[in-house]
């Protein structure tokens, strides 16, 4: 068994990972954690060094879901990646395009950093999405209003981001100082987060504020108050105090994948509302007995969360439903490889 060097659990490694590995890694590969992700190759950091490594022709052909990414563990051997050990968490997304398939934004994280820019108010709409997309990770979600120096009203910015986040931490930071100390208490040691948000977020600043030194390339945000994309790559950094902390690219709307479980806990207020119903198929329309709507008619917002739900549930259906048909489609290619194969044999 590998046991936890003092690099490897610097970097998060523990014995489950250890037994996770034995039970998957061919013979002479050791782990490693993968620290940024190019097209073809990826750099990683095992007991011996940093190195950059490519995929092994099978590792190809059949990557984890969404890809190998930031925040993986797993076997080398050489400049060679042979296997991903089985991921704790994962952040996954719908890839950008038409085709109904996973991006991994970010693996093995304890904590996804939700960032959420102040100076115009909070999207609750945005930041509904992004919470059910961290619940569906495994990981703990933790709304960050950065920026928060530029709010007009920081107290009311707050209250808009707590009455979406599901009983999520919320914190309002800035980089030159206000809310660090908080955000770094999320990350004691050997612990892994992510952060995700717009271009224009602050999550770059923010990284180098918790380190102590430009450690990051920051931009300043345009003239018509949208963000500049800074970061290219998905990047694992050190923090000073032991944590981990993943930076990501900007990313306009994260496209929700398998994320049922994500909408569930985001919208639990309206899902025990739901239950009280005098009808188990109550659309919350017209129908008498509706909960929902008697709700509403103290709390106007509900009417809103409701209408985000649909909105949501809608895209996931859609999204499992052209999965389905990608699936189909593959076993029917598959299947037809092998009647052509077997037509070519010869006959005994």
């Amino acid at each position: 068994m590998h046991m936890s060097s003092a690099v490897l659990s610097r970097l998060g490694w523990d014995e489950s990972f250890a037994t996770a590995f034995d039970a998957m890694a061919p013979p002479s590969t050791v782990p490693a954690r993968v620290m940024s992700v190019a097209s073809r190759s990826v750099t990683v950091l095992a007991e011996n060094g940093q190195r950059d490594a490519v995929y092994s022709g099978r590792l190809r052909a059949a990557p984890p879901p969404g890809g190998v990414t930031t925040g993986d563990w797993v076997a080398i051997d050489g400049a060679t990646v042979h296997g991903v050990v089985p991921r704790r968490s994962a952040l996954l997304r719908r890839a950008a395009g038409n085709a109904a398939v996973a991006q991994a934004v970010a693996a093995n994280v304890d904590v996804v950093f939700i960032a959420v820019p102040l100076g115009l108010g909070v999207t609750v709409r945005r930041l509904e999405r992004s919470l059910a997309i961290a619940w569906s990770s495994g990981a703990r979600p933790v709304v960050l209003l950065t920026k928060s120096d530029l709010s007009v009203d920081l107290a009311c910015d707050l209250e808009s981001a707590a009455a979406v986040a599901g009983g999520s931490e919320v914190i309002a930071v800035c980089a030159a100082g206000p809310g660090l100390a908080e955000v770094r208490s999320c990350l004691p040691a050997a612990r892994t987060g992510a952060i995700v948000g717009p271009s224009g977020a602050g999550k770059s600043t923010l990284i180098n504020a918790l380190c102590g030194a430009s450690r990051l390339a920051t931009a300043a945000v345009r003239d018509d108050g949208r963000g500049r994309h800074t970061t290219s790559n998905r990047e694992l950094v050190e923090l000073p105090g032991g944590g981990l902390l993943i930076d990501t690219p900007g990313m306009r709307e994260m496209g929700v994948w398998d994320a049922q479980v994500g909408i569930d806990a985001v919208f639990a207020d309206v899902g025990e509302l739901a239950s009280r119903c005098r009808f188990s198929d109550c659309s919350h329309d017209r129908e008498p007995g509706c909960a929902v709507r008697d709700a509403a008619d103290s709390d106007p917002a509900i009417l809103d969360r409701l209408a985000s739900l649909r909105r949501l549930e809608r895209e996931q259906r859609f999204q499992d439903l052209q999965v389905d048909a990608r699936l189909r489609a593959e076993a029917r290619r598959e299947h037809r490889r092998w009647a052509r194969a077997v037509r070519t044999q010869p006959h005994r």
